[in-house]
């Protein structure tokens, strides 16, 4: 299954997926600005005031009446890190056009919602956002800061990634501090909104049966003079110098140990499979040394994984154990590591690691939004890797490949978040 891409304009691109397999279609818009700390927060914002209402729709009472109407499709907004980009966008699912009376099918009515969120936001007589909505919003945003910080496992996260990639746009929140929310005010953030339009390259796709020519001819009518020249993927992988260590306390029953390793391989890079496979065999999967050694055979954690990130390089390994079990929990998860830079990996460690890819990646063909993911994120980095094409050469990693990868891998951040409440809490996140 290899895309076609068409363009939209002279601005905006469509990623174009024939499928007849599910009973739904999918459209998903996306685009990439940097991540910089005086922006990141207002994107956030700017997204979630595109839902409040629109010129056709003032309140998300009838945005959501409208979606109601065309079969209850759902329209999610989404923000991620992609390199030391900000990747924002929405996706709609939608009932497939065989199952619908309409001629043509919903797409047409999806493509006119996606118009009204991008190009027709509700703004007063100054071009402002409304007050009401905006001090609603700054409130939903101070609650979902409050709700990060509570989950202590993804804080921790957080915080080695602060520590690991600082003064990089990767380190930063896509939500922002508490502290700014106040200042924000609904001509700045409409002032961020026409910045944001005037110089994004919206990048569409799709999954489903509609023809493409006619997919093309519709977002060409709603975008084809939508956007700018857009700024240019960017990334910063590389090595690193030197080590950073912080401890933090929290009144938890567990403490939360995030360690933080970079790499100078990304996607683009031939040992990037590689990478892959080496963090499923560290910590990525039930079957793996972090998860089978460190936590099952050594009892030392009550949770114990990694997680890599090939946009940026970075691999976290985290735990969480008993405050008392700091030390010996992290030098037995950084001798797993070590394991694997000396090729002491079974042959059921790495059938199993090679297997769980292989199949992740079969998988993606019976999800539309996991092939959405997967196609956005590499068209904009400039990548035509397919999902099939990834898929073998995951399959065909070596051994060897492995142990070298494991030297392209540094630990260069350590965050601890101390509990200093007496006890334990196996069920504590």
């Amino acid at each position: 299954m290899k895309p076609i891409i068409y363009p939209i304009g002279q601005h905006a691109s469509l990623i174009y997926i024939k499928s007849d397999r599910f009973k739904s279609e999918l459209l998903s818009v996306s685009f990439a600005v940097p991540l910089f700390e005086n922006t990141a927060q207002k994107n956030a914002m700017v997204m979630a005031l595109s839902r409040r209402g629109t010129a056709s729709f003032p309140t998300q009472a009838l945005i959501n009446e409208k979606l109601d109407l065309m079969y209850s499709t759902s329209i999610s907004a989404s923000a991620r890190r992609l390199g030391d980009m900000h990747a924002l966008g929405f996706s709609a699912d939608f009932l497939g056009a065989r199952y619908v009376a309409e001629k043509g099918g919903l797409l047409p009515d999806v493509v006119r919602m996606y118009r009204e969120l991008l190009r027709a936001p509700l703004l007063d007589e100054h071009g402002h956002y409304t007050a009401a909505f905006v001090e609603s919003e700054k409130q939903n945003l101070r609650d979902a800061i409050r709700a990060e910080i509570n989950n202590p496992r993804s804080y921790a996260i957080s915080r080695c990634r602060r520590l690991l990639c600082e003064g990089e746009g990767y380190a930063l929140s896509l939500l922002g501090s508490e502290e700014s929310i106040d200042a924000l005010s609904a001509e700045d953030l409409a002032d961020r909104y026409r910045a944001l339009t005037e110089t994004l390259s919206p990048v569409f796709c799709y999954v489903g049966n509609t023809d493409a020519c006619e997919l093309a001819a519709l977002l060409r009518d709603a975008f084809g003079d939508f956007g700018g020249v857009g700024v240019p993927y960017s990334s910063s992988v590389h090595l690193g110098k030197g080590m950073r260590e912080e401890t933090a306390e929290m009144p938890l029953f567990q403490g939360k140990l995030s360690i933080g390793f970079r790499s100078d391989i990304s996607l683009g890079h031939r040992l990037a499979p590689a990478l892959m496979m080496l963090n499923e065999i560290f910590g990525a999967s039930p079957a793996s040394k972090l998860f089978m050694n460190v936590r099952e055979r050594m009892s030392l954690c009550y949770h114990c994984s990694s997680a890599l990130d090939l946009f940026k390089g970075t691999v976290f390994a985290n735990c969480g154990m008993k405050v008392e079990n700091r030390a010996v929990a992290e030098e037995a998860m950084l001798a797993q590591l070590a394991e694997i830079g000396k090729g002491n990996i079974t042959d059921v460690e790495f059938d199993a690691a090679r297997h769980s890819l292989a199949n992740t990646y079969r998988q993606a063909f019976d999800n539309p939004g996991v092939l959405s993911r997967f196609y956005t994120g590499r068209a904009m980095i400039g990548d035509d890797e397919t999902v099939t094409s990834w898929r073998e050469k995951l399959v065909h990693v070596t051994l060897d490949e492995v142990v070298e990868a494991a030297e392209h891998l540094a630990r260069r951040a350590v965050f601890f978040l101390k509990g200093t409440r007496d006890g334990e809490d196996e069920g504590e996140e």
